[in-house]
């Protein structure tokens, strides 16, 4: 792949995937690739299930209701549409302390290996990719209230500082590291129909990220995130799982309002909804909605899991949101719980 190509999925395609309108203005966009194939597969509307070891990214609070010590592993050959060679890997874990539950995942996306050629001079050949580190707890405040929080070192490699140069003219640069920091809430109570939960969760507020040496700093893609869920069958062979939720990043949210009105920051914002059913305590089947009506996605997305003894696997589908041609985009997830 030449550095012209990786350049443009880098800086402008990838992006475009998962940030609209003026999030654009948001840097580290790999942040926002939902991970775990459960929950994709519910249209990411998870902060309000938060139950298994993902609930490190989608909501921390949720730790706080978890007792048990689990592992989760996923693996997804991400956006094949855009580059063949494209990967978003994602680790969990928890683990149950005296007081509250720990736990951290790492988030790797790779881009492939690159050979960059500028004007017919071979420039060398290096893979791009971002990563990030996290460690996240949770609080069991009673029975009905968790809360969280969470901490996340960033880096990305874009390229050597000398092919940077080649290619863009920039001195310097290639790679920056940075920091962010979330907090959650989780409240769940017992009702005559079910089970209704309610979630908010604010993420990835930090200094932002610095990539080349202009010293330009670019935001990271801080966002609220709220919704609600409810399990109306929660029997011993039964159970069925529905969320709604709505995330919005608030970069330049306060200009948006001002110059252009709450429609645009309402339909900016993006709107899960997604359902589990699960049947005998081993099979789930999966399904929902993503709408993200400026960014131009929207769509099913879908899933399957099965419980073999402490082992989990799931699998998910969420090509149909993208409005580009590519085939199913998939992710794989293994998960092991301890007993604790």
């Amino acid at each position: 792949m030449k550095i012209e190509k990786i350049l443009l999925i880098i800086a402008v395609i990838i992006p475009c995937a998962f940030l609209s309108a003026d999030s654009f203005s948001a840097g580290t966009p790999f942040l926002m690739i939902f991970p775990a194939p459960r929950a994709t597969a519910m249209g990411a509307a998870f902060s309000t299930i938060a139950d298994d070891a993902s609930a490190t990214y989608y909501n921390p609070a949720g730790l706080g209701f978890i007792n048990t010590g689990q592992v989760t592993l996923v693996h997804s050959p991400w956006l094949r549409g855009l580059a063949p060679d494209l990967y978003h890997e994602f680790t969990a874990f928890t683990y149950p302390l005296p007081v509250g539950t720990l736990g951290g995942n790492i988030i790797f996306l790779y881009y492939g290996k690159i050979e960059g050629v500028s004007e017919d001079q071979y420039l060398g050949t290096w893979a791009p990719y971002d990563v990030q580190v996290q460690f996240s707890y949770g609080y069991k405040l009673s029975d009905n209230w968790s809360v969280g929080g969470d901490v996340k070192f960033i880096h990305s490699f874009l390229a050597p500082e000398d092919i940077l140069y080649e290619a863009t003219g920039i001195e310097g640069g290639g790679s920056g590291t940075t920091f962010a920091v979330g907090a959650g809430a989780l409240f769940k109570t017992k009702l005559k129909f079910g089970e209704l939960r309610y979630s908010l969760v604010l993420d990835n507020f930090g200094p932002g990220l610095v990539i080349t040496s202009t010293g330009e700093r670019d935001p990271l893609p801080y966002y609220i995130r709220t919704g609600i869920a409810l399990i109306p069958i929660d029997v011993k062979n039964h159970n069925l799982k529905v969320s709604l939720e709505i995330t919005k990043i608030l970069v330049n949210i306060v200009d948006d309002y001002r110059e252009k009105g709450i429609g645009y920051v309402s339909d900016d914002a993006w709107k899960h909804a997604g359902l589990e059913y699960t049947f005998l305590n081993m099979v789930s089947l999966r399904g929902g909605y993503f709408l993200d009506e400026l960014g131009a996605r929207k769509g099913v997305t879908f899933g399957l899991g099965v419980r073999i003894g402490n082992f989990n696997i799931d699998i998910s589908d969420d090509h149909y949101i993208y409005s580009f041609e590519q085939g199913m985009n998939l992710r794989y997830g293994l998960s092991y719980v301890f007993k604790m």
